[in-house]
């Protein structure tokens, strides 16, 4: 993310300036952003100058880019009665001054003022010393943000390499393509050369950013809200390809981490909730499961109608209404029980769904099944899921699944011919997770999850080292001290542990400000939850403590041994991640 020293205004109504923020958010940290910067300073004659620029850029190799913003429709048009031979328009309005000179006429005496406030000393010989200065290249661009093409505007009155349009936007990319190759522009004033531009030192640099304004940094919350529109592209992008598959009625939909698998399962419900079909959204993870049915809820799609369940709890709901012969009818609370009854309830479930279809029980049955995190189930249940169709052979199936994602070692998965046999479409890239975060997941799994020109960069994952259980937990207390320090609330932040709560460093730590999220618990609202990576699949936090990573058990340079279950884990991180990483034992 670029180093913004002073952001949109508040009261700016510019459509155009809007625009350009958001995207220049997606730059990276060597840029520097001034958004409404008011410049005063001394010129050589005695004079001085005080000007607001609407957005200036600086880039240490690259130099600084004024940038004068207009929205709606701008146009020239030809004045015998105008010094330059034509006037400048907005909206068919005449402008009271050129667009051009309110950048350009600040080049020159910024130039010579940047050459007075970085002098160097240079040392020739023992009785004399020469003086220099360090560059700051000035370069300046008009914004015109409603405008796809320069067909309204004289060739006379700016060239059209100066100008950023509309279109110039559609790519973060893009954009730094053109700002590149305005700020290296070759000037005849200087022999058909771009103007010198010297690298700054840190010390230069922060006079630079003292004199164009150093404003108060925002909080890690405003900056994220700020990000949010990189977001918006991505689901669109979704929302299409999933309208595109409206009429099969048969699809397996693979996706990366962070590729927006459960929303785009959520519009699903919602299109065939509007079609008046019975649907069941069913998943493996009761948290994932609990949360659909809140935001079904909150749509107002009534229970008879839309249902959202684990697996395990519809399997278990159905066992009891079918009253199936030997099935206990709660879950038993000794461990030796507690196994036996998961063995046996994918069985019973068949029962009960073969008692119910013979009891001619049709409104126990759905016209749609909606399978999220599908990589979860175990290929013998979805053949029993299917059972739940009112037309098993016919009725309509949306899988969602990452083969990336596939943590429960010995359960078979990814394997059941009935759903291998659905035609398939594969979403690439992921826009929930920043850049940052997955770099590292890359370095540390070798799993690599592409992600848009959008996606926020995001800040560097912090790596905390610790050697015991004690150490841990001070960590975890000190980074938690340190993001309130950042203005990051409790609801906004996830400790995700890589092992259960039993076998976990963090098992004991259960307070008023931690709260362990343990099989079949809901999350605390007014806590910072404790959970598994095993429960939190499918859901998202802004920041996410991932803790207990052990050393790998592959050699030196080979992906970790856990790499699927870190991509998990990782990847419930929306803007930023903290790892806490075990020191490897010296033997």
């Amino acid at each position: 993310m670029p180093q913004i020293h002073k952001y949109l205004s508040k009261d700016s109504i510019s459509r155009s300036e809007k625009k350009l923020f958001d995207i220049l958010l997606s730059l990276n940290n060597d840029w520097h952003i001034w958004m409404n910067a008011n410049l005063r300073f001394a010129l050589r004659n005695g004079a001085s100058m005080e000007r607001e620029v609407d957005c200036i850029l600086y880039h240490r190799e690259l130099g600084m880019l004024l940038v004068e913003c207009k929205d709606g429709q701008i146009s020239t048009e030809e004045s015998l009665e105008s010094e330059k031979g034509f006037i400048w328009k907005q909206n068919q309005r005449e402008m009271e001054r050129s667009p051009v000179d309110q950048v350009l006429n600040l080049v020159h005496p910024l130039h010579q003022h940047f050459c007075e406030m970085f002098p160097r000393q240079i040392q020739k010989d023992n009785s004399h010393q020469q003086f220099s200065y360090d560059s700051v290249r000035v370069q300046w661009a008009l914004f015109f943000g409603d405008m796809e093409n320069l067909k309204k505007i004289g060739s006379n009155a700016v060239q059209s390499k100066r100008v950023i349009l509309k279109s110039d936007l559609k790519f973060p990319n893009l954009l730094l393509r053109k700002i590149t190759k305005i700020l290296e522009t070759k000037e005849a004033s200087f022999g058909n050369k771009p103007f010198p531009n010297t690298v700054l030192s840190e010390e230069n640099l922060q006079k630079l950013v003292a004199f164009l304004g150093c404003f108060d940094e925002p909080t890690w919350p405003e900056i994220w809200d700020m990000q949010a529109n990189a977001r918006i592209y991505p689901t669109e992008i979704q929302e299409m390809l999933m309208e595109s598959i409206t009429r099969n009625p048969r699809m397996r939909i693979e996706g990366v981490a962070g590729s927006g698998k459960s929303l785009m399962a959520q519009w699903e419900v919602a299109r065939l909730f509007k079609e008046g079909k019975r649907i069941a959204f069913l998943c493996y993870n009761d948290l994932l499961a609990e949360q659909m049915q809140n935001n079904f809820q909150k749509r107002e799609f009534p229970a008879s109608q839309v249902t959202a369940a684990s697996f395990y709890k519809l399997a278990a709901k159905y066992v009891r209404l079918a009253k199936v012969p030997g099935a206990p009818r709660k879950e038993p609370q000794n461990d030796e029980g507690k196994k036996e009854y998961f063995a046996k309830m994918p069985h019973y479930f068949k029962q009960a769904l073969d008692i119910l279809r013979k009891q001619n029980k049709a409104s126990r049955f759905f016209d749609a099944l909606i399978i999220d995190e599908g990589q979860d189930f175990d290929n013998s249940w979805l053949d029993t899921i299917l059972l739940l169709l009112k037309e098993p052979q016919k009725g309509f199936v949306r899988f969602f699944y990452d083969s990336h994602q596939t943590i429960y070692k010995g359960r078979p998965v990814l394997g059941n011919t009935k759903i291998e046999s659905m035609p398939v479409i594969f979403l690439k890239r992921g826009f929930r997770s920043t850049k940052k975060i997955l770099l590292w997941v890359r370095e540390i799994t070798g799993i690599s999850v592409s992600c848009y020109e959008t996606t926020p960069t995001g800040h560097d994952v912090d790596v905390r080292l610790y050697s015991d259980p004690q150490e841990q937990i001070a960590l975890l207390y000190a980074e938690i001290a340190r993001l309130k320090k950042k203005a990051v609330e409790p609801k906004d932040i996830l400790v995700v542990s890589l092992r259960s709560r039993s076998n976990s460093a963090l098992a004991e730590l259960h307070n008023d400000e931690f709260q362990w999220s343990d099989v079949h618990d809901s999350l605390n609202s007014l806590a910072i939850n404790i959970v598994s990576a095993y429960r939190y699949k499918g859901l998202d936090k802004r920041v996410v403590i991932l803790t207990d990573l052990e050393p790998s058990a592959n050699n030196p340079g080979e992906p970790h041994s856990n790499a699927n279950l870190i991509l998990v884990g990782a990847t419930r991180a929306k803007e930023h991640l903290i790892v806490f990483k075990q020191r490897s034992k010296i033997v």
